[in-house]
């Protein structure tokens, strides 16, 4: 279930009325499979650091519980929020790779390539579940567009972490500079818990007729 009280920002949902253009060189999408944002979120061809290729809707973030966030091996900025996130793993638990992947998509992907950024991965100690990305210039640009680009052109892909449930449709954002503990917190909102097998066990105190 959803944390009660915790309002999301519905982000994908709302701007997916007016996506932002699509960059002329854009080299163009794979159709999705069905889902919830298959409409919006591009289907573009990106490669991961482990040396695979992916679509991106189709095979990363379709029924999926997502961290996204952007970086640059060169950029100094990034790198210092690459340890929050490093940190979040722990936090996150055997839950990474089961139920939440995250991914490190490149800002600068003429120079950071899947050599690269598997370099880059090790020095961060990236488990499974978490990929570094990169791809196509122009197809990146539409992933920074779509996800992190707000009403009126501004560009955050290099300060925000988007989260979100896609099976569900509920997306959030928060400043990637927020320590590693409220963004796991974030993400456990919007994480479904286990469903306890067996009969119901009473919580609380014993009942009076049990106690000595």
């Amino acid at each position: 279930m959803l944390h009660p009280g915790k309002m999301l920002i519905k982000a994908l949902a709302s701007s997916a009325a007016s996506p932002p253009a699509m960059p002329a060189s854009f080299s163009g999408c794979e159709p999705p499979g069905p889902g919830p944002h298959a409409s919006y979120i591009p289907n573009v061809m990106v490669h991961t650091h482990l040396g695979r290729t992916a679509r991106f809707y189709q095979d990363l973030i379709r029924e999926k519980i997502v961290l996204i966030h952007c970086m640059s091996i060169r950029d100094e900025s990034s790198c210092s929020n690459l340890e929050t996130v490093s940190r979040l793993q722990s936090l996150i638990g055997d839950d990474l790779g089961r139920k939440v992947f995250i991914y490190s998509i490149t800002t600068d992907p003429e120079h950071d390539d899947a050599a690269a950024l598997r370099r880059f991965a090790e020095k961060y100690k990236a488990r499974d579940g978490w990929l570094f990305l990169t791809g196509e210039p122009a197809d990146l640009m539409l992933l920074r567009a779509r996800l992190f680009t707000h009403d009126g052109g501004q560009d955050c892909s290099m300060h925000l972490i988007r989260y979100g449930n896609e099976s569900v449709g509920v997306w959030g954002g928060v400043s990637v500079t927020t320590g590693a503990e409220s963004i796991a917190q974030r993400v456990s909102w919007i994480t479904p818990g286990e469903v306890p097998s067996g009969p119901p066990t009473r919580g609380g105190p014993w009942p009076l007729s049990a106690e000595g």
